[in-house]
C-alpha cells in the first residue's frame, strides 16, 4: 500500500553541512504542524554530513535521505528535492539556517485562506555562526496586486536577498517554472521567484519566522566571485565560466513574461518591461557581449 502524501514537504538540499545541518533538522522537526515530510539531498558531502542525515532518517520517519553519487550542483540538487517530494504544499530548507516552530501552520493558513497567493512567508531576522540574532532583513515582497504585470515590477523595486523562496509555496505553481534551471546562470534563485511572481500573489506574514544563518561558508557570502558561484550552482565537475549570463538571465525573464496565462496585454505590459530592464542594462549585456568575441 503506497503511503498517502503528508500536505507540506520540506526540502533540505545540503553539501558538506556537518556544523549546522543537526540544528536545521530539529528545527524542522520541532514544527507545531507536524504532518510533512522532510527530504535531504545530500549533494555527495565529503564530512560528517552524510551520518548525521541517516541517523536523523533513522530516528524519525518523516525522514528521507538521499544521496547524489557525485556533486551535480545546487541547482540539480534543489530540483531534486522538489522531484523527491510529494505534498500539496512544498518548501526549501537551507541546511544552515533555522525557522520558528509555527512557519509551517501559520504559512499553510495563510495559502488556505488566499486562493490566489503561490507563496507565503515570515518575515526574517539574521542569525551569526552561533544563532545569535544579529539584525533584521526587510524583503518586502508582500505582493498582493492583482496583476501579474504590477507584482513584477514591485518585486524588482525590493528585491535584495531572496529569502522567500524558504516559505511555503503552492506545488501547482512550481511544477509550472523551471525550478532552479539547469545550472547555466548564477542566481538562479531569483529567476525563479520572478517566475512565481507572475504566477501569482506573495502573502507576508508580519512576524519572525525564517532565521537566516550568515556566515563565511553561505555560497551568499559573496556573490562576486565568479568561481565560487559556478562551482556552487554547476558542481565541482563542471567548473567553465557562465557564457552570457546577464543575457541569459534576462532572456529567461522574457521567456517567462510571454508564457504568462494571463490575457494578452497583461502578458504584453510584462514582456515590455523585461525588455526596458534589459535596455537599462545595456552596458552590462554589451560587455558580456565584447567578452565573448575576444575570448
Amino acid at each position: 500500500m503506497t503511503q498517502s502524501a503528508p500536505p507540506i514537504s520540506v526540502g533540505m538540499p545540503v553539501f558538506n553541512g556537518e556544523p549546522y545541518v543537526h540544528l536545521a533538522i530539529s528545527s524542522v522537526l520541532e514544527q507545531s504542524f507536524g504532518d510533512f515530510e522532510l527530504v535531504i539531498c545530500d549533494n555527495a558531502s565529503t564530512d560528517n554530513t552524510e551520518a548525521i542525515c541517516r541517523t536523523a532518517a533513522t530516528d524519525d520517519g518523516r525522514i528521507r535521505y538521499i544521496r547524489n553519487r557525485r556533486n551535480v550542483g545546487a541547482a540539480q540538487n534543489y530540483n531534486l528535492c522538489f522531484e523527491h517530494s510529494r505534498g500539496e504544499f512544498f518548501r526549501w530548507m537551507n541546511a544552515d539556517d533555522l525557522i520558528a516552530p509555527s512557519l509551517h501552520q501559520r504559512c499553510l493558513d495563510a495559502l488556505e485562506a488566499n486562493p490566489e497567493a503561490v507563496l507565503a512567508y515570515g518575515k526574517t531576522s539574521l542569525i551569526d555562526s552561533n544563532g545569535d540574532v544579529t539584525g533584521r532583513y526587510e524583503d518586502n515582497l508582500d505582493l498582493h496586486q492583482s496583476r501579474s504585470s504590477e507584482r513584477l515590477r514591485e518585486f524588482f523595486k525590493n528585491v535584495g536577498l531572496t529569502n522567500v523562496i524558504y516559505g511555503l509555496m503552492r506545488r501547482r505553481a512550481l511544477e509550472r517554472t523551471a525550478l532552479m534551471g539547469n545550472g547555466r546562470i548564477p542566481a538562479a534563485d531569483i529567476r525563479l521567484m520572478v517566475e512565481l511572481t507572475l504566477l501569482g500573489q506573495f502573502i507576508e506574514i508580519p512576524d519572525s519566522l525564517f532565521y537566516r544563518r550568515i556566515h563565511g561558508e553561505a555560497s551568499s557570502a559573496d556573490r562576486q566571485d565568479q568561481a565560487r558561484q559556478t562551482a556552487f550552482w554547476r558542481g565541482t565537475n563542471n567548473t567553465d565560466a557562465f557564457r552570457l549570463p546577464a543575457w541569459r538571465t534576462h532572456m529567461e525573464y522574457l521567456s517567462a513574461a510571454m508564457r504568462l496565462p494571463d490575457s494578452m496585454s497583461e502578458r504584453a505590459r510584462a514582456s515590455l518591461f523585461t525588455l526596458r530592464r534589459m535596455y537599462w542594462s545595456r552596458s552590462e549585456l554589451a560587455s558580456e557581449l565584447v567578452q565573448l568575441f575576444v575570448s
